[in-house]
């Protein structure tokens, strides 16, 4: 039985190969030069669509090109005058601080002066008081 199931395993590995192999058809000289032809003709003619269309090609990349940096430059004098109109408020804000601190500190040196002979001088001198 060991023997039979042998002799089919090789008998079987041995008609593989056999199966596997497809005879292709036989091809003629002109046969291949009638469709080299064929593919030459076919390459021509979408060279001369390519080079027909490459004119309108060009003029819609040079507008999309355009509109992008239009794009762009719109998009950066945005940002500068955001930033000039943000540091306009941040400016005025830091002003009326600075204005308001000043007054407190004149404020205060002019109660220390009621007291302070030198001090009273120094702010005359200064027109201060």
């Amino acid at each position: 039985m060991k023997t039979f199931m042998l002799f089919l395993f090789c008998f079987f590995m041995a008609m593989n190969p056999v199966f596997a192999v497809e005879i292709a058809p036989r091809i003629s000289d002109r046969e291949i030069i009638e469709s080299l032809m064929r593919m030459e003709s076919g390459i021509e003619a979408n060279r001369q669509a390519i080079e027909a269309n490459q004119a309108e090609l060009l003029g819609f990349m040079k507008w999309r090109f355009g509109l992008l940096l239009t794009g762009m430059f719109i998009l950066f004098g945005f940002i500068i005058w955001n930033r000039r109109s943000t540091l306009k408020l941040i400016r005025s804000e830091i002003n009326r601080l600075e204005n308001s601190k000043v007054r407190r500190m004149v404020a205060a040196l002019r109660k220390l002066s009621e007291k302070d002979v030198k001090m009273a001088d120094a702010m005359r001198s200064t027109g201060l008081l």
